[in-house]
C-alpha cells in the first residue's frame, strides 16, 4: 500500500498541484476541505502525514487535535501559512506542527518534508545544499555559485541549521540553540546581526539574496531564483 497524505485546503489549485506532485513521487492523497474532514481522514489506514492550509477554518485547533490524539500523534503535520501571518505561524508550532512553511511553497520543499517520513535517519548528512549554496559539513567548507566562502563559526552553524530544511522559517531562538552552547542567553538582536553578516557574505559572490526574512518570526533559505512574493530583506 502506498503511503497516503491528507491535504486539508479550500484552494482547489493548490490541492490539484499537491496531488499531482505527490502521486508522481509515490504518494496517494486524500483531499479534504474542512478541519473536521482532515482529522477524520487522518485516522484512515495508511495515512503518513497531513498538509493543512492555514486558511481552513479551525486549522490550528485541528493540528492540536491531531497531535493530542494517540491514534494520530505520530503523523507528520505540515502547516502552510501566509507570509503576513506571523502569529498563525507561531500558533501552529505551539499546536505541535512538525513543519510550518510560508506560502508559496515550492514543490521541492514540500516533497523534501514529506519524503522525510520514509527516510528519516539519525545520521547527519555530510553534504547539504540549497540552490547554488553547497556545504560539506565534516570538512567545514561552504561554496556559493562555485566560489568558496570563509565563514566564522557562528555564521557557519547558523547556515548549517538553515540548510537542514530549506524553505522552513526558523525562529530566532531555534537558531540560537543551534549555534550557541546550551545555557547561554542570546538576545534576538544578536541573531539579527549574525544573519546580516551571513547575508553580506552570501551576496558578495552572487546578487540574489537567499535568506528569507519573515518579520517578527525568523529566517529561512530559499533556492536561488525562487522569488514569488519574497519578503523584503534588505535588513535582518
Amino acid at each position: 500500500m502506498k503511503p497516503t497524505i491528507v491535504i486539508g485546503s479550500t484552494d482547489a489549485d493548490f490541492c490539484l498541484f499537491a496531488r499531482h506532485i505527490l502521486r508522481q513521487t509515490g504518494f496517494e492523497t486524500l483531499l479534504t476541505t474542512s478541519a473536521n474532514e482532515a482529522i477524520a481522514a487522518a485516522r484512515t489506514v495508511g495515512v503518513r502525514g497531513v498538509v493543512i492550509d492555514g486558511r481552513v477554518a479551525n486549522s490550528v485547533s485541528a493540528c492540536g487535535s491531531l497531535k493530542g490524539d494517540t491514534t494520530t500523534a505520530g503523523l507528520k503535520v505540515i502547516a502552510l501559512v501566509e507570509a503576513n501571518s506571523a502569529r498563525q505561524y507561531a500558533d501552529f508550532l505551539n499546536a505541535g506542527a512538525d513543519e510550518s512553511f510560508v506560502r508559496p511553497i515550492s514543490p521541492d520543499h514540500l516533497l523534501r518534508a514529506l519524503h522525510s517520513l520514509s527516510s528519516q535517519s539519525g545520521a547527519s548528512q555530510d553534504r547539504l545544499s540549497c540552490g547554488d549554496i553547497e556545504m560539506h559539513v565534516l570538512a567545514r567548507r561552504v561554496w556559493r555559485h562555485g566560489v568558496e566562502l570563509h565563514l566564522p563559526r557562528l555564521e557557519f552553524a547558523i547556515l548549517l541549521h538553515l540548510l537542514k530544511d530549506p524553505g522552513r522559517i526558523y525562529l530566532r531562538h531555534e537558531l540560537a540553540s543551534a549555534a550557541w552552547p546550551a545555557g547561554v542567553f542570546v538576545d534576538p538582536k544578536t541573531i539579527n546581526v549574525h544573519i546580516g553578516r551571513l547575508r553580506e557574505t552570501l551576496t558578495a559572490v552572487a546578487p540574489t539574496d537567499p535568506i528569507r526574512t519573515v518579520r517578527g518570526v525568523g529566517y529561512g533559505l530559499v533556492a536561488t531564483g525562487w522569488s514569488e512574493t519574497e519578503v523584503p530583506s534588505n535588513a535582518p
